[in-house]
């Protein structure tokens, strides 16, 4: 059996491009990814070995693009240039994307190759390019990589999951935070607006307000998920926290608390409301910002409040204090947790209902591989830099705070590759192409009944005082 592989990329959030000029460009590893690719090639090559990548959602950010024939860097345009999602405006966003990064897209051009060893590419959507739906997306991208003509094979679209050969690739998004959850993710369109595309309250909230955040602190995607930034800015810069919750309540209230509606009669969704009306008024902030230095008492009120809110759904646990300095790194660490417990479920599932033995998500941004009953889960992770600040204390966010640049180190630029026997088995690694990030992944079991035996016999040294 000739030699082949896969390379699995997630979440590049390949922008308009012209960063740093454009605060909403998060993609500036162009040249190492081209570094990237050109290295499988010659592996490839050398070794006659067949490869497939896999983009796994989120390779365009549509969300930070916005629908003009001519792109300025540094202009911010109105709200209803990011807004359409229509065919027709999402290839225009598409064409600003290409050419902003020619580099990105001659490395995908680069990298396919119809003879042998063959090199093909797969692109699964995400909720940031729900946007490659639309045919004329398609063929944007199919010309800047030419994959057209007798070439057309090399380049294919999924609209939601790749599923064959011993591995199961879907983004994740369908699983994780309601907020970005479609109703249909195959036929993403949306029935109360002609010709768009269903936006889901997390996309509305990257259009509508993110953007804007993002021009003013350009580091702000490095936090996730926006509740942590809340958690920890409510003790290092009361106003700029008052702005984002404020938003987050009047924009998207079902990011955080998708329970109740505003305006609701639950003691949550009353609480929602006039904490909101609280925040809206600036001089109010300004006197709520004072006493929450100040009063102990106020301060251990308030974060119960903002705690109430953000644990409507469950993602902060009962037992949390809010009145102690630590509030915010339990609030994070839970908050962060939960997409990686709701996606492993998945996974364990994925396992046994398609028969594969690797199961790959992205979404979260955090890279990671993890045995199963069965198989293993991985997340291939992201190529934009993003900090994970659930284990800092508060002194470390304050520092962030204030000197961001000082933190865009490490970055780095995971991937999954799996390789396959001559027997056809997959066996997996989560690598990273910066050589900073070491994760190992266990082995595959042979087969079921194999490691279940291999279990069993662990056991049973442990049962008489042995280790396996």
């Amino acid at each position: 059996m000739a030699r082949k592989a896969k390379i699995i990329v997630s979440d590049l959030h390949v922008g308009a491009g012209f960063a740093p000029d454009n605060p909403l460009e998060d993609f500036n590893t162009d040249d190492g990814f081209a570094d990237f690719l050109g290295s499988v090639v010659t592996e490839s090559d050398a070794q006659a070995m067949d490869v497939e990548l896999i983009v796994n959602g989120d390779m365009v950010e549509f969300l930070q693009v916005p629908a003009t024939d001519t792109f300025d860097p540094g202009t911010a345009y109105p709200l209803e240039e990011y807004r359409p999602t229509s065919e027709e405006a999402s290839a225009d966003k598409m064409a600003l994307v290409i050419a902003g990064h020619p580099t990105f897209f001659s490395a995908l051009h680069d990298f396919i190759n119809p003879g042998h060893p063959r090199r093909n590419i797969t692109i699964v959507k995400g909720n940031h390019d729900v946007n490659l739906y639309w045919g004329a997306v398609q063929d944007l991208i199919r010309q800047a990589v030419e994959a057209t003509g007798n070439r057309r094979d090399l380049l294919t679209f999924e609209e939601r999951q790749v599923s064959r050969e011993g591995i199961y690739v879907e983004h994740g998004n369908q699983y994780a935070e309601t907020a970005n959850r479609f109703d249909n993710f195959e036929e993403p369109l949306d029935p109360d607006r002609p010709g768009e595309l269903e936006t889901p309250l997390g996309s509305d909230f990257v259009t509508d307000f993110f953007n804007d955040l993002e021009r003013e602190k350009w580091w702000i995607d490095a936090v996730k998920p926006i509740a942590v930034l809340i958690c920890y800015c409510f003790a290092v810069d009361f106003a700029f926290a008052a702005r984002v919750l404020v938003n987050l309540l009047r924009a998207a209230p079902g990011i955080i608390a998708d329970s109740f509606a505003i305006g609701g009669e639950t003691d949550a969704g009353v609480q929602m409301d006039e904490l909101r009306r609280q925040l809206e008024d600036e001089t109010e902030v300004a006197a709520l910002a004072e006493r929450y230095t100040t009063d102990e008492a106020f301060r251990r009120e308030f974060d119960a409040r903002v705690g109430q809110i953000l644990g409507a759904t469950g993602i902060v646990s009962e037992g949390t204090r809010y009145g102690e300095e630590a509030r915010a790194l339990e609030r994070a660490r839970n908050i962060t947790e939960m997409s990686d417990v709701m996606l492993r479920r998945v996974a364990q599932a994925k396992i046994a209902e398609e028969g594969v033995q690797v199961v790959v998500f992205g979404h979260t941004h955090r890279a990671l591989c993890e045995q199963l009953d069965g198989g293993v889960y991985t997340n291939c992770g992201t190529w934009v830099w993003w900090r994970d600040f659930s284990g800092v204390d508060i002194e470390t966010w304050k520092e962030f705070y204030a000197h961001p640049e000082d933190f865009v180190q490490p970055h780095y630029l995971t991937y999954v590759r799996v390789d396959y026997d001559d027997k056809g088995r997959p066996s997996v690694r989560l690598l990273d192409h910066a050589g900073q990030l070491v994760i190992e992944c266990p082995k595959l079991p042979r087969c079921k009944f194999l490691a279940w035996l291999a279990e069993l016999w662990a056991r049973v040294l442990e049962l008489f005082g042995f280790s396996a």
